[in-house]
């Protein structure tokens, strides 16, 4: 069999940048391999590889239902089933094989190895825009290396985000082809299945719709039409794929309509986009069917207006806490915290000095390209890079515009000025050295936190002796909603509230946390509550707003933490009800405890107000 040389080198190029990608991904081992025991690396990690691994070798098999999280009433785990359940198949089928095999250990190694997988989609997507073979690979490098890519790939990160890029890239590089004249049918169902597929992986993955509706409405109104055939292939495609894939959700099958978990709203959107590209692809373009077309859009949208104005307020950070949320802050807020460039370069490299510009070229280009394809490449670049620009958790669906767009723009100057590609290579590999040079200090020369998190790397000491309690006695542990899933990783305990945040329930967990955590010692035993333990640790222990951690002022810190803990912490002597099971100090001079775990027992404050109460009536009878 012949292979053309070219994909020769494209096939070089994505197992050479796989490797590169996969490496960096292994720098993060220290933050998954602890003391010779696998752990999560990532606070939502944790949960993934709880419901995962309980899966795998519980008895209860997957469940979509999680009664220890948000109690007493439980919550329905806001994933969709398929991300989690495909990792519990994989790690099924290698328990199978090997018994004796380490879970955690295995789930370790997937984001890595996922790596391969994205940079192939990335290296495909390259390959469809036909750049100079130099620019080419000067633009796969150039994500290989990528700070947000490197961390989705990290070992131990086994959140769904990097399956967000996966679906991301897909999506791209099948529209590319759908939208390209002559067009095969196969790329339309392809399209359609992936879309199709894509919420059950991820609820929010239902956006990847939105570019193809809105190029195919640019190109309607500038009289080209989408191929009715392959509207049709596509628009049957997405609808069958969306409903086989909701048929396994238990949310679906109770009739849910909501956009923060799998159900009939996915169904929905699945036909209103399927009517839209149908109709746009046998409906020439007129003022009369542009009104009436309007019109059918606000018939279709009004069923879910609150879920529209919901996730507005979600991407824009604007629901229950979301604003105090690291990954719901994007470039420009990054920088603003402190003013560090570091902040924001370490992870999105120093090409986000140029997206803003690259944001305009395209949004320009959408409206003033004949192409189809490079209609759709422009709308999708725009709408990409707008969610990357608001939300750092947004980044899968713009960090491949981030890398691609200034050599796009580069190859089509070099072309049409008949520049050397040599020297345009050189220059443009010299350019990505000096952009992804913070990516490269930062994450070469550290050694990343536990966990991936400085807060887990300072409580995790406390986890090994609640572990322990709650296999003897289980309860309700009290923590910071950001450790709910560490908790919920580590023990047989249950939680209040957790790093969900979607729901109105999410936000009621919260606050009742929050409120709890307000309380003065006394006030908390004498409160309407069932928790049997308290688990909290000292935030702000060190202040690295010049860019330098230093120690923090012990009465700035009382600002900065929870009432409840501070008190308990600050006392000679526990209030009775409350028993120390462990306290951790930081090693300096100022001897401050920084991580603590408590038993409560207010049965004991019950007796002891009961005794109390007797005495006071046998001196009163004494002495009247």
């Amino acid at each position: 069999m012949n292979i053309p040389s070219s994909n020769w080198i494209y096939l070089v190029l994505w197992l050479v940048s796989g490797t590169i990608a996969a490496f960096l991904g292994y720098l993060f081992l220290p933050a998954t391999l602890v003391d010779g025991v696998y752990i999560p690396a990532g606070n939502d990690a944790f949960y993934h590889a709880t419901r995962v691994i309980e899966s795998a070798t519980g008895e209860g098999g997957f469940y979509q239902f999680d009664d220890k999280i948000h109690v007493p009433e439980g919550s329905w785990v806001t994933w969709p089933w398929a991300y989690d359940y495909m990792l519990t198949t994989a790690l099924r089928i290698v328990l199978f094989v090997n018994p004796n095999a380490e879970a955690m250990k295995f789930l370790a190694h997937i984001p890595v190895a996922w790596a391969f997988v994205n940079m192939g989609l990335f290296v495909l997507l390259v390959r469809e825009l036909r750049l100079k073979i130099g620019l080419a690979a000067v633009a796969i490098l150039a994500f290989s290396l990528s700070g947000l890519n490197v961390l989705l790939h990290a070992a131990g990160n086994i959140d769904h985000h990097s399956i967000e890029l996966t679906f991301t890239l897909a999506t791209v590089w099948l529209a590319l082809r759908f939208f390209r004249e002559g067009s095969r049918p196969s790329d339309a169902i392809l399209l359609g299945i992936v879309l199709g597929m894509a919420p059950a992986f991820h609820t929010i993955l239902f956006i990847l719709q939105i570019p193809i509706v809105a190029s195919a409405i640019l190109l309607w109104l500038r009289g080209h039409q989408v191929s009715a055939e392959s509207a049709s292939r596509f628009a049957i495609a997405l609808f069958v794929t969306t409903l086989a894939f909701l048929l396994p959700s238990e949310t679906f099958r109770n009739f849910f309509l909501d956009y923060t978990i799998y159900s009939w709203f996915h169904l929905y959107i699945a036909f209103g986009t399927s009517v839209v590209m149908v109709t746009l692809s046998r409906v020439p373009f007129t003022t009369k069917n542009l009104g009436m077309l309007a019109a059918g859009g606000v018939v279709l949208a009004a069923p879910l207006a609150f879920q529209i104005i919901h996730g507005i307020l979600y991407v824009a950070g604007d629901t229950i806490q979301l604003d105090q949320i690291e990954e719901v802050k994007g470039p420009l807020a990054r920088y603003l915290r402190r003013g560090i460039p570091m902040d924001t370069t370490l992870h999105y490299s120093w090409l986000i000095i140029v997206a803003p510009f690259m944001w305009l070229v395209f949004a320009w280009r959408a409206f003033t390209r004949s192409e189809p394809e490079q209609v759709y490449l422009s709308v999708a670049a725009v709408f990409g890079l707008s969610l990357l620009f608001m939300q750092f958790r947004m980044h899968p669906f713009g960090s491949w515009a981030l890398a691609l767009c200034p050599f796009i723009l580069l190859n089509e100057a070099a072309t049409r000025k008949a520049w050397h590609m040599g020297i345009v290579s050189t220059v443009a590999l010299a350019g990505v050295a000096i952009a992804i040079q913070p990516v490269l200090k930062h994450r070469l020369f550290v050694v990343p936190s536990a966990g991936m998190s400085m807060q887990y790397e300072s409580s995790r000491f406390v986890y090994p002796t609640l572990t322990e309690a709650c296999a003897e006695d289980p309860g309700i542990v009290l923590a910071y909603s950001n450790e709910g899933h560490y908790v919920r990783y580590h023990t047989d305990c249950t939680v209040i509230a957790n790093n969900f945040l979607l729901t109105e329930q999410h936000g009621q967990k919260i606050s009742e946390t929050n409120k709890l955590l307000d309380m003065e010692p006394e006030d908390f035993l004498r409160a309407d509550h069932d928790v049997k333990y308290v688990l909290l640790n000292l935030y702000g222990l060190w202040d690295d707003s010049s860019g330098k951690a230093e120690p923090r002022d012990p009465s700035d810190m009382v600002r900065l933490n929870a009432r409840l803990f501070m008190n308990l912490v600050a006392r000679n002597e526990l209030p009775q009800g409350f028993e120390a099971l462990q306290e951790v100090k930081v090693a300096d001079e100022r001897d401050i405890v920084f991580a603590a775990l408590y038993r409560v027992d207010r049965e004991s404050v019950g007796e002891a107000s009961d005794e109390e109460s007797s005495t006071e009536v046998a001196d009163a009878e004494l002495n009247p």
